[in-house]
């Protein structure tokens, strides 16, 4: 092995064993809101409302709408095509669902990625008072990913930054 081959193998042992020590038994009685919070996150759930909005909301919803409907399609375009070249396994473990049947790859996260988007596309909407729960949300939305042993710590760090990043591109586009 080369150098960076053993420092890289090293660094995902590391990010696997402190992955492990933040999963939560099966069994335990707070899986449920650790998973509805894992889930607040979903793709569906975001279109679904910026779809409402849209739809039957004014002028200021609308904007919001459209700026959610662009963040999740952007940050899901992005974190998928960095899946497929990637290609890193999900952490080892019981699988169920859509996750072990159709989106096998773990780096980056895409709940991360939309997550951390949305945060800086809603942001503007957001009063100043309010500004840190739209990050403390992202934030939990991550945790509880690696929680469920979905996702590595590292696959939620990169879903953050590719998420970021997004977003700063996206919020390029739109008028001000």
């Amino acid at each position: 092995m080369t150098g960076f081959t053993t420092a890289l193998s090293r660094f995902l042992a590391l990010d696997e064993a402190l992955s492990a020590r933040l999963a939560i038994p099966r069994n335990t009685p707070w899986r449920l809101p650790v998973l509805l919070l894992a889930h607040s996150g979903d793709s569906l759930l975001w279109v679904l409302l910026a779809a409402v909005a849209l739809i039957w909301g004014d002028d200021r919803w609308r904007a919001v709408g459209g700026r959610v409907l662009l963040g999740t399609v952007a940050a899901g375009v992005v974190t998928t095509t960095l899946k497929r070249l990637f290609r890193r396994r999900r952490p080892p473990g019981e699988r169920r669902g859509f996750y072990s049947r159709f989106d096998r790859h773990a780096f980056p996260s895409g709940h991360a990625g939309r997550s951390a988007c949305l945060v800086l596309l809603l942001l503007p909407f957001v009063p100043a008072e309010l500004a840190p729960l739209p990050f403390l949300w992202a934030g939990l939305v991550g945790l509880a990913r690696v929680a469920l042993q979905v996702h590595f710590v590292t696959d939620i760090l990169g879903g953050w930054v590719v998420g970021a990043l997004v977003g700063w591109g996206c919020l390029a586009l739109l008028p001000r």
